[in-house]
């Protein structure tokens, strides 16, 4: 990502609606997927500034939790946070043994034109012990491409066929995947066909769609948010602005 993006990430990721919606989501299928009964070992896999991390040593202080990021500007926020375990390093080849992980999270990181994705898929597979889970968000539809991509260096969106396919040959089962923000699909579909004719800005100057939010308008966000996520769960919609999964190592 552009260096000003992990600034603007730091900033409003504790706070900022579609952060406080996915973290929460992520949380329980952690907790409702993982024995109470002896600690879990968890890799956030391309952890940004830290916001999932220290939501999770937040709810569960007792497990063993591990940052690793290529970005030497997010390892650094990450540590500004007082967390431990943060590792500089690539997803497509983590500096971990086999099966060293119970559970491993990667949001939004294999889109972006650093990562290989099948590499990556490959080394959470790898790093996963038996029965341990890969929970993954990504950006949805091509369509929907836009200024917010460039500026954060995504070259790729997903569908859940493609999500589907692209583990099929990782040895990861997928247990769970749906599209959600379908509340925000057709705005921001609008949105980008209007803009996109536009001339673009030089990708330096190019700024993402993260920005601080009135706080009365981040609350509602937030709500309908959630109540979007459980809908979508629950109805598996064909369309939104992301797709959310849940695989298993078998």
């Amino acid at each position: 990502m552009l260096r000003h993006e992990y600034d603007t990430m730091r900033q409003v990721e504790d706070t900022y609606w579609w952060y406080q919606v996915l973290h929460r989501e992520v949380v329980k299928d952690v907790v409702s997927r993982c024995s109470p009964a002896r600690p879990c070992r968890l890799l956030d896999a391309g952890c940004g500034t830290g916001g999932m991390l220290h939501t999770l040593r937040e709810i569960r202080p007792d497990w063993q939790i591990t940052g690793l990021d290529f970005s030497s500007a997010a390892v650094e926020c990450c540590q500004q946070r007082g967390l431990p375990e943060i590792i500089r390093g690539s997803v497509d080849e983590m500096p971990f043994p086999n099966a060293s992980f119970d559970i491993v999270v990667s949001l939004d990181v294999l889109y972006h034109r650093q990562v290989s994705q099948n590499r990556a898929l490959s080394e959470a597979a790898r790093v996963l012990k038996p029965g341990g889970l890969l929970i993954l968000n990504l950006p949805a539809f091509d369509v929907l491409r836009g200024r917010h991509d460039v500026a954060v260096h995504g070259t790729r969106r997903y569908t859940v066929k493609e999500i589907r396919e692209l583990l099929g040959p990782t040895g990861l089962k997928l247990e769970t995947a749906f599209c959600w923000n379908a509340w925000l699909f057709l705005p921001l579909l609008v949105w980008r066909l209007l803009t996109r004719p536009l001339k673009p800005a030089r990708e330096g100057e190019t700024k993402s769609d993260l920005s601080t939010l009135p706080p009365k308008i981040n609350a509602l966000l937030t709500t309908i948010g959630r109540l979007d996520f459980m809908v979508c769960r629950l109805l598996r919609l064909p369309f939104g602005t992301s797709v959310y999964c849940v695989g298993r190592k078998v």
